[in-house]
Order: structure tokens, then C-alpha cells, then sequence
């Protein structure tokens, strides 16, 4: 059985240059290859044309795209082995075509252009949209290798999905030695919403959702037993309550998607408005 990898997409810009050195930590500290990915459509309009229309130009800046990135994870991790292609295509076809044999895809938040860090970009949308792995989208260019003992943020609301990402958090948190904050937002879903009810106590509705994390935990605790998680539930905005958490933490972590939406939604409003808002890396998972 071949060794499991993750991969990268790159287009020089800052944002994936650091996504290089935060999809090198991954492969390295869980015993993975890398590949390095760039792809590059010749038909975007936004080329006119210059020089990018000269092929073998094209090319050339390619391979030294991979060449850069590949030194740039060596040098982060020098045991790493690294691998790397050069696509014609769309980046984003290529990184989804890729997910099928990952074990996670990294991109930037955002390649090059005027909305870089500031919005989701086409590239990362559609992966994280149609990948059939979990998705690491870097949002700064000074997202380094996450430091030890860091805090790992998970978004829960108590799907199936955002438990995955309750357990994904706290394996995250065991290989950085650090800690967990299970993030419950509470927002009144309609008039409708049970939790509305005269008889409705928010101590009581805290304690469900305190139960469903230790619930959850507890079946892990025998592989991550040191492993700290403290639950907080609070009155707000999912999305600004996980970007307010984000706020030095190494990572949040958050399922493609929770409890709304409707059947054979790929991935949910709160994944796609979180990954352009928080202070750290966004793992969303499947």
C-alpha cells in the first residue's frame, strides 16, 4: 500500500508559498510524502498577450514554481519526501482530480489578485466545495509551521459532521501537545425553534451540549488521553464566534457541514464564510 500524501496547490503567490509550509508540517509530523501541485489553463483571459502566451515561457515559469516550493518544504522539513507535477488545466480541476488518492489538499484562502486575504478565492471554493478529502485553507502569509502546544479551535454543533471535526480537533491537538476549545454558537432558527419554548432553560441547553462533546471524547480517550478539551457555548454568530476563537489559536478545525442546509449539500455556508475570517489555518473536514 502506497504511503499517504498531501497535496498543495501553488501559484507563487505569498498566501501559497505559506501554504506550502503548513502542508509540509502536516506530511511531516504524521508520517506522510507531499506532492507539490501547479496548474496553469492557457485560455484565462486575464493573460491578454504577453509573454504568458509563449508556451515553453509558460512552462518554464512553472517548473521553477515547483522548484521554489520544493526547496521551500525541504527547508522546513529536509527528511520530507517531496514529489511535484506540473498540470495544463484548471488548478482547481487538478487539486479536486487529486483529492481521490489524498489524505488532505492545502490551498491559500485566496491566489493572486486584488482580493487576496480579504476573500474566498475561485480555486479554494471549488475545492473545498468538490474535494473527497478533508481541505487545509491557509489565510497568511505568516502561517508557519504551527508552534507546539498550541490551541486547536473545533467548530461543533452537534451533526455527525461537526463531531467528526470534534475528533479530527483533538488528534490535531495531540500531535501539537495542546489543547481543544469545542466552539457551540447558539442562533434561534425561526419562531419554530424548540429552544424557544417558555420552558426552555439555557443552563439546561449548555449541559446537552457539554454531554454530546464529553460523549464524544470519552470514545477517544483511550488513544489521546492528555489531551484537554474544554466546551463553550455562547449567544452569537457561528462565524463570529469561531473567528473571535480563532484569535491565537493554531488551527480550527470545522465539518464541510453542520446541522443546516439540505440533503446533498457539498458544504455549508459556515465553512465557506470562516476560512477568509480567521487568524489561523481552517481544516475543514469530511
Amino acid at each position: 500500500m502506497s504511503q499517504p500524501r498531501v497535496v498543495v496547490g501553488v501559484d507563487g503567490s505569498p498566501l501559497s508559498k505559506a501554504a506550502v509550509v503548513q502542508a509540509a508540517h502536516f506530511a511531516s509530523t504524521r508520517g506522510m510524502t507531499l506532492h507539490v501541485l501547479h496548474a496553469f489553463a492557457p485560455d484565462l483571459p486575464m493573460l491578454g498577450f504577453g509573454a504568458l502566451a509563449d508556451r515553453a515561457l509558460v512552462t518554464d515559469h512553472g517548473r521553477r514554481l515547483l522548484e521554489a516550493a520544493v526547496a521551500r518544504a525541504h527547508a522546513a522539513h529536509p527528511d520530507l519526501t517531496v514529489t511535484s507535477a506540473l498540470h495544463d488545466g484548471y488548478a482547481s480541476q487538478s487539486l479536486i482530480a487529486s483529492s481521490h488518492t489524498a489524505a488532505l489538499v492545502v490551498v491559500g484562502v485566496a491566489g493572486h489578485g486584488l482580493l487576496s486575504r480579504t476573500s474566498l478565492g475561485a480555486v479554494a471554493m471549488q475545492v473545498l466545495t468538490h474535494a473527497h478529502c478533508p481541505v487545509l485553507v491557509v489565510g497568511h502569509t505568516t502561517s508557519g509551521s504551527p508552534a507546539s502546544g498550541g490551541r486547536v479551535v473545533a467548530g461543533v454543533d452537534g451533526s455527525e459532521t461537526s463531531l467528526g471535526a470534534l475528533r479530527s480537533a483533538v488528534r490535531e491537538a495531540t500531535i501539537l501537545g495542546g489543547t481543544v476549545d469545542a466552539v457551540h454558537a447558539w442562533q434561534a432558527r425561526g419562531v419554530a425553534d424548540p429552544t424557544l419554548a417558555s420552558a426552555s432553560s439555557w443552563e439546561e441547553y449548555v449541559a446537552g451540549v457539554e454531554r454530546i462533546v464529553d460523549t464524544t471524547v470519552a470514545a477517544l480517550r483511550p488513544e489521546h488521553p492528555d489531551t484537554k478539551v474544554e466546551v463553550h457555548v455562547v449567544r452569537a454568530d457561528p462565524v463570529h464566534a469561531l473567528a473571535e476563537s480563532s484569535e491565537d489559536a493554531s488551527l480550527v478545525v470545522v465539518g464541510a457541514r453542520g446541522a443546516g442546509g439540505f440533503e446533498g449539500l457539498h458544504v455549508g455556508s459556515t465553512a465557506l464564510r470562516l476560512v477568509s475570517r480567521t487568524e489561523c489555518p481552517v481544516l475543514v473536514t469530511r
